[in-house]
């Protein structure tokens, strides 16, 4: 069973490494306020003071990142670094997506393959913590520089700008106490009341406020999904959407970046086996024998 994100549960007790990832996104998140806005005119996206923002993070970002690594391993922030920046848009476009919230799950890959945070013991207050905390920074910045949806369907869209809350969210409320169903998110009274126990209904809330108009209409892939019978059922179609939409897209891969700590060679386990030499050959000379070359 899922825990609520308001739980008393020791789980959710951030560790020492988790505060501290935490206490980077709660200081990123207060340049906002010290930042004016530009005037943006008929302009509908992008204030440019998003710009002045990012800047700031460029020169702090080393910093910020050193401060959560223990000594021996502060080198490995060249390669955090990068991850970082990726995680709260692009300065250029002033755009927002899910490839640069999966650019923030990188960064938390590395921190777990660098053994600062740990497996088990902080992976309930990464997602539900953490995570959560990053989720209010960036909403901020979309709303306060009005970013543009990188790369969005519209309506077609699952969302504008997030997908993960919606995995996390629906793992969180499979065998809820609250026999909360899908159906439930549709509607709003219910979400308000819920959307400080789930990731999930805290998403849809941020739809309902920042969108007008019919449910329906605005967030139809969501909609749909709402007749879906269980929990289960919607975690598992969210992961493959996931693996779809998001990991299999070309658009969004091709700005992942890889290193020492995510190297790009496939794990042991997904090689395909090598070819029996003899079949090797065989397939070799029949390639040359169409005058193909090899």
């Amino acid at each position: 069973m899922g825990i609520p994100t308001n739980s008393s549960d020791p789980k959710l007790t951030p560790s020492e490494a988790v505060r501290a990832a935490m206490d980077l996104i709660c200081e990123v998140e207060g340049w906002v306020d010290e930042i004016p806005l530009e005037d943006m005119g008929e302009q509908r996206f992008g204030n440019k003071a998003f710009r002045a923002w990012y800047a700031r993070l460029q020169e702090s970002a080393r910093n910020l990142v050193e401060k959560l690594l223990p000594e021996g391993k502060k080198q490995a922030s060249i390669e955090l670094v990068s991850y970082l920046l990726d995680s709260f848009g692009n300065s250029t476009r002033i755009d927002y997506g899910s490839g640069h919230e999966a650019a923030f799950l990188m960064f938390l890959c590395c921190l777990y393959h660098l053994d600062v945070l740990k497996e088990d013991d902080d992976d309930v207050a990464v997602a539900l913590r953490l995570f959560q905390r990053y989720l209010k920074c960036v909403r901020k910045l979309q709303k306060t520089y009005r970013m543009e949806p990188a790369g969005s369907r519209g309506v077609h869209a699952l969302d504008d700008f997030q997908f993960v809350p919606f995995m996390w969210g629906s793992a969180q409320l499979i065998g809820n106490t609250k026999k909360l169903i899908p159906d439930s998110y549709t509607k709003p009274e219910t979400v308000e009341a819920y959307q400080s126990h789930n990731l999930f209904f805290e998403a849809i809330q941020y739809i309902n406020e920042t969108k007008f108009g019919p449910f329906y209409e605005h967030s139809n892939q969501l909609y749909n999904i709402s007749g879906v019978l269980t929990w289960n059922k919607v975690n598992e179609g969210m992961f493959k959407m996931y693996e779809g939409e998001v990991l299999k897209k070309f658009p969004i891969i091709q700005h992942f970046l890889f290193g020492s700590i995510l190297s790009i060679e496939q794990r042991p386990e997904f090689v395909k086996p090598t070819a029996n030499p003899v079949e090797a050959r065989h397939a070799e000379q029949d390639v040359l024998a169409l005058g193909t070359p090899i």
